[in-house]
C-alpha cells in the first residue's frame, strides 16, 4: 500500500485539491478536520459542517453555543488533543489499517497533515508501506500560526508550488 501525506502553507493552500486530483481509483482521501466535522455533525445536525468556505465558517454561528463552526471544529480538536497528543492520528491509523485490511486499499491519502507528533505518528505505524510527503506552497494561503506547516515543509520529500504562486513568478 502506499501512504502519501500532504502538508501545505496554510488554509487554502491547495491539500484537498491536490488530494482530489491524486484520487482516482481505489484510493481513499482521509482527513483529520472531516474526523473533527463528523463528530460535531452527530451533536449539531443542523449545520453543515463540511461547508470549507472560511466566510461559511467564520460567520455561521451555532446557536447552541454561540460560536462560529470554525471556533467549534478548533475547540473539539484541541478537547480530543488534550487527553493525548496523537488522539487524531490514532484514529486516522484505525481507518486505513481496517481500509487496507479489509477492502484491499491501494493508496491512502492523507490530505490535512498539520503537525509534526501527528505526522511522525502515522508514519512509524506504516513503516513498511510505501510513503510520500508532499508540500503545497502557496504564498496566498491563510497562515494558520498553531500548526507546524513550516516544520513540515522540511519534512516533505516534494515540494509543489501551486499554480497561483507559479502565475506570481510569471510561469504559465
Amino acid at each position: 500500500m502506499r501512504i502519501i501525506f500532504i502538508s501545505g502553507d496554510g488554509h487554502g493552500a491547495g491539500k484537498t485539491y491536490l488530494a482530489k486530483r491524486i484520487a482516482s481509483g481505489k484510493e481513499q482521501i482521509y482527513s483529520i478536520a472531516n474526523m473533527i466535522r463528523k463528530e460535531l455533525s452527530l451533536v449539531y445536525p443542523k449545520y453543515d459542517w463540511y461547508n470549507k468556505t472560511p466566510r461559511f465558517k467564520d460567520t455561521t454561528i451555532v446557536k447552541e453555543t454561540g460560536k462560529t463552526i470554525h471556533q467549534m471544529l478548533d475547540e473539539l480538536g484541541k478537547e480530543k488533543k488534550s487527553l493525548s497528543n496523537i488522539y487524531w492520528a490514532k484514529q486516522i491509523v484505525e481507518l486505513i489499517t481496517y481500509s487496507r485490511d479489509s477492502d484491499n486499499l491501494d493508496i491512502a491519502i492523507i490530505d490535512d497533515i498539520r503537525l509534526i507528533d501527528e505526522y511522525l505518528y502515522i508514519k512509524s505505524q506504516f513503516q513498511k508501506e510505501h510513503i510520500t510527503h508532499f508540500h503545497v506552497i502557496n504564498a496566498n494561503a491563510k497562515p494558520e500560526p498553531m500548526y507546524q506547516n513550516k516544520e513540515l515543509r522540511e519534512q516533505a520529500d516534494y515540494h509543489i508550488l501551486s499554480r497561483m504562486v507559479l502565475s506570481s513568478i510569471g510561469v504559465k
